[in-house]
């Protein structure tokens, strides 16, 4: 493995959590209409689990030797306060998140480093279980 691509990628997945977190909980924020309260409350939830996997990246990007990054993906054109485009967005935000880490996955010798790629596995699964859910909302 080499380690200076690995904790390049890992740190670019840690700015999109880090702006993943704040997009979910500043939709939460703002929606509005007859399903606002229980998708809201949702959405907060996911903003939770995107922390925890922040906090899972810079823990292995510690043990890996590298420094966390403190820096936020972009999120131009991720604004949105109807229900359909909030969903819309963050459909499209979990598909690419699903693809990095099935990348970074790959890169990982899971019989070298284990416990590195046991952490991005479980992040993968939170990931698609967020899609599968939000594509479910969208209906």
């Amino acid at each position: 493995m080499d380690k200076k691509k690995m904790l390049e990628m890992l740190n670019k997945a840690l700015t999109m959590e880090h702006a993943c977190y704040i997009r979910y909980l500043t939709h939460a924020a703002v929606l509005t209409g007859p399903y606002a309260e229980p998708v809201a409350t949702r959405l907060k939830e996911i903003g939770q689990d995107e922390a925890g996997h922040a906090e899972k990246l810079r823990d292995r990007i510690v043990a890996l030797g590298g420094t966390p990054t403190l820096e936020v993906e972009k999120a131009e054109g991720m604004m949105a306060t109807e229900l359909t485009k909030i969903l819309a967005i963050n459909i499209k935000e979990e598909e690419s998140a699903i693809q990095m880490y099935q990348t970074i996955l790959k890169e990982i010798p899971h019989d070298q480093e284990t416990l590195l790629f046991e952490t991005v596995e479980h992040i993968l699964t939170d990931e698609m279980e967020h899609l599968e859910e939000l594509t479910r909302l969208k209906g």
